[in-house]
């Protein structure tokens, strides 16, 4: 009877210590525009319900989402997801705006890559998330 006690006692401090809480998975890939590798962006994952993520693209295009401070991915389900360009650093911040003299990270064609992906109402771009993903591919064509 004393055996019969501690596994139901068990069972059911299992169950009450079980996650709870959206799904987060893993999702990293490449962003491209034309086939190309497409750099220095940040993208933004609205999900339908629940906290959005956010990347930080590198310079070669590469990418992975941040679910917060301390945890990688995306919560599972639908997502807008629109761009948005950051200056690395506030030297370059000053090469954008024309106060200082040097070659900017910018993409090519960032205007009008914005004007289609830039707002977060209007963006054609939603991805299902359903899994981790290792090698999402996010074209920007």
């Amino acid at each position: 009877m004393r055996v019969i006690f501690f596994l139901v006692l068990s069972l059911l401090t299992m169950i009450g210590c079980a996650k709870s809480g959206p799904q987060v998975v893993p999702v990293s890939g490449k962003v491209t525009y034309k086939g190309n590798p497409y750099p220095n962006i940040f993208l933004n994952f609205e999900p339908e319900n629940g906290r959005p993520s956010w990347a930080q693209v590198d310079g070669s295009g590469n990418f992975t989402a941040k679910y917060d401070e301390t945890q990688d991915g995306a919560i599972t389900g639908k997502h807008k997801v629109w761009i948005s360009y950051r200056a690395k650093d506030p030297r370059e911040e000053m090469i954008e705006k024309g106060f200082a003299k040097g070659k900017s990270s910018r993409p090519q064609n960032m205007n009008q890559i914005l004007d289609k992906f830039g707002n977060r109402e209007t963006t054609p771009l939603v991805i299902d998330i359903t899994k981790a993903e290792s090698n999402l591919e996010i074209k920007l064509d």
